[in-house]
């Protein structure tokens, strides 16, 4: 019985059987069995390609009929042809995309756009993302977004961003969005990358480095941006847009006195009379921008004055119609009024002369205003309004000039109030304070207070207004406002001493 349990006894019986077997096959008649070993080898071959995964001849023909459908625009087959590709378990990235655009090309869209956020969510897919911001958000304007189509718009941008990093376009995209939501020092690191391309992003970056207060990453990036500028500008000296750039980023670098010698040079290489134009406008404007930095330091003797009054005088050489100019030149003729300086008399008077009429006059109106001559300031302001109808600094002088004047049309000078105030989105106190004691004189004192106490936040108006006050309140019977206002009057002129 122990032989029947040994293993070796059964392998030798095996043996000794299959010898047996093999040698009872008719090998004499074996040819007439090469048919059938044929036709079994043929449908094991068969059954192999039908069934494999990857060269499965049913799905190769279903790609192909596939591909004719999307050439024919025929996505209803289409349709049908991927679901069959879905249901043999294809679900690839390639497949749902396929699906997605075929059932959007059947006005399917929230299915299609279901299956794009599906691509986007899981996988990652980059076609997906793009589809969803071309169909979604590009005829879009930012402010028309809801706060979830902003979301989605960013998160479409980010994934976008890292799996395409060579996408230029989508990185100006997705800084776009940063600063938008105020997330600008996110922004920093891609505006760098496209500061690679157009050097001026660089830029872009510097102010936003200083805003946040990182001035020495501010001052390498537009350095660096600067020098990126000069090379261009070397080979092309001629270019209106490489002059600008220059100069905008020596402002920033505050190097006014640069820019202004790279304008000076510039002009006399443009090749168009209004690329000179333009560049002799900002001239102009970064004088302006220079003054306004000196200004910004305390340093207010005679000598600084002339300074500024000369460089006024070169800003009115390149550029006499620039407004920004002459505003600064009204400013400041009007701050040196008092000054009994000789040469900074003659530049003044130079600087008044050289402005457009329009200016002229409203300096010469203004200067006699604060003289107490209001019939030369109404004269020269009138004229001043015809040259510049809408000009509210104007308009707001003119109607104190009428109101100052004793036998002043005070409606007439209302309605010129009024007018300078609906010309300006946010008017400022002087204007309130000038209809405010317009309609004081008028009897008008309800409607004059609301005025007055505006003018209040502005320190020298405050003395002023609180006197109108004080008579309103007295007319409408509030005794008791009406002498907090004359002590408030009081005490603004005792810190004035």
């Amino acid at each position: 019985m122990i032989r029947y349990l040994n293993p070796l006894q059964w392998f030798k019986w095996f043996g000794q059987w299959f010898i047996a077997w093999f040698r009872t096959i008719p090998w004499k008649r074996g040819s007439t069995a090469i048919p059938a070993l044929g036709l079994t080898i043929a449908l094991a071959i068969l059954l192999f390609v039908s069934t494999g995964e990857n060269v499965s001849w049913r799905n190769q023909l279903i790609r192909e009929q596939l591909a004719d459908a999307f050439e024919r625009d025929d996505y209803k087959t289409a349709d049908l042809l991927i679901r069959r590709q879905i249901e043999e378990g294809d679900e690839s990235a390639e497949t749902l995309y396929r699906l997605a655009v075929a059932r959007n090309q059947q006005d399917e869209t929230e299915e299609a756009r279901s299956l794009m956020r599906g691509l986007v969510a899981q996988q990652r897919d980059a076609r997906a993302a793009r589809w969803l911001l071309q169909e979604l958000y590009e005829q879009k304007k930012w402010a028309d977004l809801e706060n979830e189509e902003q979301r989605e718009f960013g998160q479409l941008l980010r994934l976008l961003s890292e799996e395409v990093p060579d996408d230029l376009g989508i990185k100006k995209a997705y800084a776009d969005y940063l600063i938008r939501t105020n997330r600008q020092n996110q922004a920093v690191p891609y505006l760098v990358q496209l500061a690679s391309v157009q050097p001026m992003f660089g830029l872009q970056a510097a102010m936003i480095s200083r805003q946040a207060g990182e001035d020495d990453a501010a001052t390498r990036y537009a350095e660096t941006t600067l020098e990126k500028i000069q090379q261009l500008f070397e080979e092309e000296p001629a270019s209106p847009q490489l002059a600008m750039a220059n100069v905008q980023a020596l402002i920033f670098l505050e190097k006014h006195a640069d820019a202004v010698r790279l304008l000076s040079e510039s002009i006399g290489r443009m090749k168009t009379k209004e690329h000179q134009a333009g560049l002799q406008q900002a001239m102009g404007d970064t004088i302006v921008v220079w003054i306004n930095k000196i200004e910004s330091e305390p340093n207010e003797t005679v000598e600084e004055r002339l300074r500024v009054l000369k460089m006024l005088q070169v800003a009115l050489q390149y550029a006499p119609n620039n407004p920004r100019v002459l505003s600064l030149v009204a400013d400041q003729v009007l701050k040196t009024l008092e000054s009994d300086d000789k040469e900074l008399g003659k530049i003044r008077a130079a600087l008044v002369k050289g402005s457009s009429p329009g200016i002229a006059n409203f300096i010469r109106g203004t200067a006699a205003l604060l003289k107490g001559d209001a019939e030369k300031a109404m004269l020269h302001l009138k004229l001043a309004v015809e040259h510049l109808p809408h000009s509210p600094a104007i308009l707001n002088n003119l109607a104190v000039a009428i109101a100052e004047k004793e036998d002043g049309d005070l409606e007439q000078a209302l309605q010129i109030s009024e007018q300078a105030i609906e010309s300006v989105s946010t008017p400022n106190a002087y204007f309130f304070e000038t209809r405010g004691q317009i309609l004081t004189k008028l009897g008008k004192h309800l409607e004059a207070i609301p005025d007055l106490e505006r003018a209040l936040a502005e320190e020298s108006l405050a003395n002023a207004a609180h006197e109108s006050l004080a008579v309103c309140f007295e007319a409408l019977g509030q005794e008791d406002l009406a002498e907090e206002h004359r002590a408030a009057m009081t005490e603004e002129a005792e810190t004035s001493d």
